[in-house]
Order: structure tokens, then C-alpha cells, then sequence
């Protein structure tokens, strides 16, 4: 009887198991199905993902890491996505270079989906596992999670590392500590700021465990983990680029405060804005990152979390989140207008979220039923704001198409928001791929209307570098001149269309070529007082 009674439970078991795996299945599959239909197939990668993307051919071509004498896009510091990367890139065969730009995204989209896995087992340490299971529905199925997943960029792996570090760390197992600080080794190669989780974590570390001989011998085990993972890859780093790609890049920040405040007139004045700068800025794409549901679910989460009797692990994730802020703080500060520096926090922010679901759902009779109905919720409204948000593949693949007609024009041009197409347009030109990135053709000049006040003034200065065409589009970043070029043409007698997208029956991406008349911008000239 006492057998059988055994048997029956170990089924059980196996069976509540199996449920939760399958349940993460199909989580999983969803997710990664609303990702690959956003991915632009026939467009290139562009900015900061070409950098990666050359650092693995690079390394996939030779055998080892790029040196210095590869040029800027092989000498940043985070070159663990990249290295990663060309792993897959050595055993991955074809001559169209699309096709490896293709498995960059798409290998970024298979981690940011598998973040969903021990995003749940992290929370089932907080909560109960259909709310753990909310979480991961939460993360899978959020817009700006999935926008950035298929952009082939660092973050989808950074978050999937900080995911785990979180899990281990939050784990009683003797083991468990170790591995933490190991897997911030790793998220330090990832993304160098990855580094800074080392003070909370070893704060936390004697906070968490009580501060004894055996712990601090422990806490020695784990950092000399840390350290054996860190030290080689910065002293290879140093020997490649001249810099250790780590405390190098860390302490950069702290110096470029220090410089500009010293050159100011008024440092207290400069100080201030940098805070203002940084906080206005935070708290805006806070509110952008979060839409449509974590916005407030967030915030009613933490406020719940503390009042309660988790104020001891709202501290550690409180610490942690403000660790991870810092680096979004730093560039927000410098006015970068980007919503992915506060990406590595949702792990922790759909925690919070799923804690605030869980207070709720307990007030209610049909638990089953208002979990599902909610699950369903995120995922619409998932799907409803990224359509709302036009996250489709048309306007980057008829960006490429307007990159391949500047490139036929000229090599000097005015930088606009899809500029980054224009060097991976170098590549057509070659017989067969992949290739080593130096020994492409020549590469287009991108000149920056940033520090001009007046469009005459920024062609004056230009004009003798080669610049005879200027390129607008409707894209998120025009300067204050370039945007009255796009919205009114007729005003500027000296520019000649020769290109509107619109005209060429293009869709979604509007960009207009403009060849300068310097006939005619000389006569301006002699007019203007």
C-alpha cells in the first residue's frame, strides 16, 4: 500500500513537472514567434550591432580576437556577445552576408526568449509558480523586450546573465554564492558596467549570510571565481586595444564629469544640469520602457513588497536595481535618448509587477479564470502596441534601398537617423563573403550638423570636405535646420530634389535627396548681410 501510495506521488510529482515545462513551452514558443515576424529579413544590421557583428567575422576568419589595427568597431569593450557570436559564425556557411546577420538576430532572439525560463524559477523563490509563470509572461510578451531582441545587440544576453546571477544568488544552496560571482565575470564581458554588480552583490553577500569565518572564506572562493574569469579577459584585452575594456571603461565616466565640470565657468551649474539632465530623462523613459502595463503595475508592486514581510529581499533587489540604474543615469545625463539602458531591469521590474497581480488575484474568487484573462491581456496588448508603434520589417528594408541610391551619388553626405545602412552598402561591392572588414571599399563620409546654428553656415563649413548632397528623412533625430529642409523644401532655392521615396512609391520610410546648387547658394550668399 505504502508502495503504491509512493508511486502515485512520484507521478505526481513528474506530472506537476511536466505541466510547468510545457507551460514554459509554449510561453517560450509564443514569445519567439511574436519576434521573428517583426525581424527585417532583408535588411542589414545598423549601428551598434554592425560592431558586433564585424568583430565575429573577424574573429570566425582568423582564429583569435581582433587587434587594434582592425579600427573602432573591433576595439570596444564589450566583446562578449561578439565572441560568442563567431562560435556560431565559424560553423555557419554562406556567401550572402545577410544571412549572418540574419543568425546574429536570431540568436538573440532565442536568449531573450530562454530568459523566461529562470526569470520563473527566479520569482517561484518569491511567490507561488502560476504568479512566477505571470512573470515570465510578462517578460516574453513585453514590446520593448521583443523590440530589442531582434536588433542583435548585447542586451538580450546581459539580461539573461543578470537573470541568473539573481537566481543564484537568491538560492540557500552552499554553491549557489559561487556562482553568482561567477556569472558577474561573465556579464562584465558582456556589457563592462556588469562589473559594478561586484559591490552590491558582496555587500549583500554578508547580508544575507551571517558574517562568520566560514562566510568570509567563502566570499574569498567566490571573488577569486570572479577574478579568474576577469583578469585574463582584461589582460587579453590590454594586450589587443591597449586598455583592459573594464575598470578602463568604468572609470571614464567619473573622468568626463571631471573634465567638463573643471572647463566650466560655473561647475555647481554644470553639476545641476547633469542631474536634472538625468533625472527628467530617466523618469520619462521609464515611463516610455514600461507602456503599456508595467507602468504602474511596477510601482504598486515594490510599494507592496515593502509593506509587507519581503522588505528584506526588496532590499536586495532595491540595491541591485539601483547598481544597474547607474549606467542608465550616466547616459541619460549626456542627453542619449535611448530606452534600452533601462532594459536590463526588467527581470526585477516583472517581479515587482507579478507580486502586485498576486495581492490583487487573492481577493478574487475565480483565481484560475482572472490569471488566464490576464495572461491573455498581456499578450493583446502586447500585440496591439508594437502594431501601434509600427515595429515592422518595411521601413528598415526601404531604409537599405535609399542607403544603396546614396552610396551611388557620392561619398560625402549629411549624417541622418538611418545613416548606418551606408556601411554595410560597402559590402555589395565585394565578390564573395565573409571577408575581413579592412578590406572593403571605401567607406562614406557622414558629416554632423550637431555643432552649426544655421544651414547656410553648416554647407559653408562642409563645402570644402566634398559635401554636394544632403540627405533628410523623417526619422526621430533631425537637427532644428534640417527638419524645416524636410518639411519645407520650397524655402531652400539652392537645393535641387533629385530623390523623394515617397515618389519612388516606397511605403513607410520617407527620405528626400537634395543635390546644393552652389551657383545659386554663392548669389544667397552675397545677399545676406
Amino acid at each position: 500500500m505504502n508502495q503504491d501510495n509512493s508511486k502515485i506521488s512520484k507521478q505526481n510529482i513528474l506530472s506537476h513537472f511536466s505541466n510547468i515545462w510545457i507551460i514554459l513551452g509554449i510561453i517560450c514558443t509564443i514569445g519567439f514567434l511574436l519576434r521573428i515576424i517583426w525581424i527585417p529579413h532583408e535588411a542589414p544590421l545598423t549601428l551598434d550591432s554592425t560592431g558586433y557583428f564585424w568583430y565575429a567575422i573577424e574573429t570566425s576568419i582568423t582564429g583569435s580576437f581582433p587587434s587594434i589595427e582592425c579600427g573602432w568597431k573591433c576595439t570596444f569593450p564589450n566583446t562578449g556577445w561578439a565572441s560568442f557570436l563567431s562560435m556560431f559564425f565559424i560553423i555557419f556557411s554562406s556567401d550572402n552576408y545577410i544571412d549572418y546577420m540574419n543568425l546574429q538576430r536570431y540568436l538573440g532572439l532565442i536568449i531573450s526568449v530562454a530568459t523566461t525560463i529562470p526569470l520563473y524559477f527566479l520569482c517561484k523563490i518569491f511567490f507561488e509558480k502560476k504568479y512566477a509563470m505571470i512573470a515570465s509572461v510578462l517578460f516574453a510578451f513585453n514590446p520593448r523586450i521583443i523590440e530589442n531582441s531582434i536588433l542583435g545587440i548585447t542586451e538580450p544576453m546581459y539580461i539573461l546573465s543578470i537573470t541568473l546571477m539573481l537566481y543564484t544568488f537568491f538560492q540557500y544552496g552552499k554553491n549557489y554564492p559561487f556562482i553568482a560571482f561567477g556569472i558577474i565575470g561573465i556579464i562584465s564581458t558582456v556589457r563592462y558596467e556588469g562589473l559594478l554588480l561586484f559591490v552590491p552583490i558582496s555587500l549583500l553577500y554578508f547580508y544575507k549570510f551571517k558574517f562568520s569565518k566560514k562566510n568570509i572564506i567563502k566570499y574569498f572562493i567566490a571573488i577569486t571565481i570572479l577574478f579568474l574569469i576577469i583578469i585574463p579577459w582584461g589582460m587579453m584585452k590590454t594586450d589587443l586595444i591597449g586598455h583592459d575594456g573594464l575598470i578602463s571603461n568604468i572609470s571614464a565616466g567619473p573622468k568626463y564629469y571631471n573634465n567638463v565640470v573643471s572647463e566650466s565657468q560655473d561647475p555647481n551649474e554644470k553639476i545641476s544640469l547633469f542631474l536634472k539632465t538625468g533625472f527628467n530623462t530617466m523618469l520619462r523613459f521609464f515611463v516610455l520602457a514600461t507602456l503599456p502595463l508595467l507602468t504602474f503595475l511596477v510601482p504598486l508592486g515594490m510599494y507592496i513588497m515593502i509593506s509587507k514581510k519581503e522588505s528584506s529581499n526588496f532590499l536586495i533587489l532595491f540595491c541591485i536595481t539601483l547598481t544597474l540604474l547607474i549606467p542608465a543615469f550616466y547616459a541619460y545625463s549626456r542627453n542619449i535618448q535611448e530606452v534600452r539602458y533601462l532594459l536590463p531591469i526588467f527581470p526585477i521590474f516583472c517581479l515587482f509587477s507579478a507580486y502586485f497581480i498576486r495581492k490583487i488575484t487573492e481577493k478574487i474568487k475565480y483565481k484560475k479564470l482572472f490569471l488566464i484573462l490576464i495572461s491573455i491581456f498581456i499578450i493583446s496588448s502586447t500585440v496591439g502596441f508594437i502594431e501601434y508603434k509600427n515595429i515592422d520589417d518595411v521601413n528598415q528594408t526601404e531604409a537599405y534601398e535609399v542607403a544603396k541610391e546614396i552610396t551611388k551619388l557620392t561619398k560625402v553626405i549629411t549624417y541622418y537617423s538611418q545613416a548606418g545602412y551606408l556601411d554595410n552598402t560597402r559590402i555589395l561591392e565585394v565578390n564573395e563573403f565573409p571577408i575581413l572588414r579592412k578590406e572593403l571599399p571605401y567607406r562614406l563620409v557622414s558629416i554632423y550638423p550637431d555643432n552649426y546654428e544655421t544651414f547656410e553656415e553648416y554647407i559653408s563649413d562642409n563645402r570644402k570636405k566634398g559635401l554636394e548632397y544632403v540627405i533628410v528623412d523623417k526619422g526621430d533625430w533631425r537637427s532644428k535646420f534640417l527638419d524645416e529642409v524636410f518639411e519645407n523644401e520650397e524655402k531652400y532655392p539652392y537645393l535641387i530634389k533629385i530623390f523623394d521615396s515617397k515618389d519612388k512609391g516606397y511605403k513607410n520610410y520617407h527620405a528626400k535627396i537634395f543635390k546644393i546648387n552652389f551657383e545659386e547658394f554663392d548669389k544667397l550668399k552675397l545677399v545676406i548681410p
